[in-house]
């Protein structure tokens, strides 16, 4: 019986006090949805950050050509072949992050046509164009995150809504770099396999050094040469001159000493002949007697 009149009572309090708790939730859902709407109104849904979006060379020309009014556009050329590229990649993550008001694209190389590139004047990879419907403005500068920002702030006239701390990579962190992988023991073939635009950089800036160091070395030559060839061809000269003169005395030294050991045998030919002819005759002389 008790067990019954408790459970009557439990029933009648919470009856009584049901209409009193839906009046509250009801309160409380409008105060939430007054603090909503007015959030929304000084941060639309628009300013969320959002990644990203990867598109290819028909994608982005259709996306630029429905750009009206002054809304601004970035876009970040890139290859997934090259460090350099893959380097960017996570800043321009970090940026459209910083920077929702700014629709951010990427373009990878294979996903669009060489003629894509030189529509929009790029020339090498990586590259970020900041576009709107009066102005395309091409990043040139370091790739570091704080010149990025610096590059958006200067362009577009907006702030970033948030400061992200980024661990600056180099630009071969992602599969190491260039020193780690000659300390590996990795081959120049090797290298070359696995990163042939890096090494066609590097062969590029080795040729453009050795055109700017090669015509200096030739005038600095040119110049060595004009001050001490002629004084050492001089001194060749005479010194060659002399030891023809030396050889030449000694030719003739030569001739003289065969000349005279000719008139020598001859002198003494012509004694040997006078002495048998006075001999023979001496001989004559006493037959006849």
């Amino acid at each position: 019986m008790n067990l019954w009149v408790s459970i009557f009572l439990v029933s009648a309090i919470a009856g009584s006090c049901l209409p009193s708790g839906f009046a509250y939730v009801d309160v409380c859902n409008h105060e939430f949805e007054v603090f909503r709407s007015v959030i929304e109104q000084k941060c639309p849904r628009s300013l969320y950050p959002s990644p990203p979006i990867e598109v290819d060379g028909d994608l982005l020309d259709k996306l630029m050509d429905a750009n009206h009014g002054n809304a601004y556009i970035s876009i970040l050329f890139y290859t997934s072949r090259c460090p350099f590229s893959r380097a960017v990649r996570p800043k321009f993550d970090v940026l459209s992050s910083m920077f929702p008001h700014i629709t951010h694209l990427i373009v990878e190389q294979s996903q669009a046509l060489p003629s894509v590139f030189s529509r929009y004047g790029i020339h090498s990879l990586p590259s970020i164009l900041m576009v709107n419907q009066t102005m395309k403005m091409r990043y040139h500068g370091p790739k570091d995150l704080a010149s990025l920002i610096q590059f958006y702030k200067e362009t577009t006239g907006l702030k970033p809504v948030q400061y992200m701390d980024e661990g600056e990579p180099t630009s071969l962190d992602t599969d190491g770099n260039l020193i780690t992988w000659l300390h590996n023991g990795s081959s120049i073939r090797e290298i070359a396999e696995r990163e042939p635009y890096m090494v066609l950089a590097l062969m590029f800036l080795s040729l453009k050094l050795a055109i700017l160091i090669f015509p200096i070395m030739g005038s600095r030559l040119k110049t060595l040469w004009a001050l001490y060839v002629p004084h050492l061809s001089l001194g060749i000269l005479g010194e060659t001159s002399q030891l023809f003169g030396r050889a030449l005395h000694m030719i003739d030294v030569r001739r003289l000493w065969i000349k005279l050991r000719l008139t020598k045998t001859r002198n003494f030919q012509e004694r040997a002949k006078n002495a048998l002819a006075s001999v023979s005759l001496g001989k004559s002389s006493s037959q006849s007697a």
